[in-house]
């Protein structure tokens, strides 16, 4: 996966103008809710827009990259619908480019090829525990060590996750996230990367590695990390 990067400032100049317009907005974060691609009348029904104007803010999100598409066939046959979905990339802006990722991933590296594997997952979970704990006290203005899963939510969209907040039907609170920001990091690197990262959501809360399970991960391949939190 590539990443662009915004060095005169002209995309950060169009992300602006795209996401100004509350609809807009509106219209992506339902694309990223959506399991399937949709066509601009769907899009249109959801938000009681005429079909054309569903579709100008379709192509205005295609332009910038977040969005792309695809033909999807009638059942009553005829011209094939065009069908829309969020793009499968990583959106980055930074003036001027770091080179964290690069860091990161020799840092993970170099833990990997030194320490013990089992030793290094025990670290990077304490480690991770740590952050969360520190994050959640910064986060609540240093009111509390521990965040609702609600609040925990806002940290992860203010931080570039792309989670849901749901409920097993039981007595956990369910976490999936669909857009992990150590996503790449953590296909080289699943053990330690999603010890750290699951680890750390544990701190927010407040949990016990005991109250909490992950039943689905992006690293191996599936949809969404899944997280279950019985608090």
């Amino acid at each position: 996966m590539e990443t662009s990067y915004d060095k005169d400032g002209s995309y950060l100049s169009r992300l602006a103008d795209v996401f100004g317009d509350p609809t807009r907005r509106g219209v992506y974060r339902h694309l990223r809710t959506c399991e399937t691609p949709q066509s601009a009348s769907e899009v249109a029904a959801v938000f009681g827009l005429h079909r054309t104007v569903a579709r100008a803010h379709l192509e205005r999100l295609c332009e910038i990259g977040l969005v792309s598409t695809a033909t999807r066939r009638r059942s009553g046959g005829g011209r094939p619908a065009k069908i829309y979905a969020v793009a499968d990339a990583r959106l980055e802006v930074m003036l001027p480019p770091r080179r964290y990722e690069r860091l990161a991933r020799l840092l993970l590296r170099l833990v990997h090829e030194t320490i013990d594997p089992k030793t290094a997952v025990e670290k990077a979970t304490s480690l991770g525990r740590a952050l969360g704990e520190e994050t959640a006290a910064e986060f609540d203005g240093g009111r509390s060590a521990r965040l609702s899963p609600a609040r925990v939510m806002d940290w992860l969209e203010s931080s570039g996750y792309d989670a849901t907040l749901s409920s097993n039907g039981g007595d956990a609170s369910v976490i999936e996230i669909r857009n992990c920001v150590y996503r790449e990091l953590s296909r080289e690197y699943p053990d330690l990367v999603c010890a750290f990262d699951c680890s750390m959501l544990c701190g927010m809360l407040g949990c016990t590695d005991q109250q909490h399970v992950q039943t689905l991960a992006l690293s191996a391949g599936d949809a969404c990390c899944r997280h279950e939190f019985r608090l």
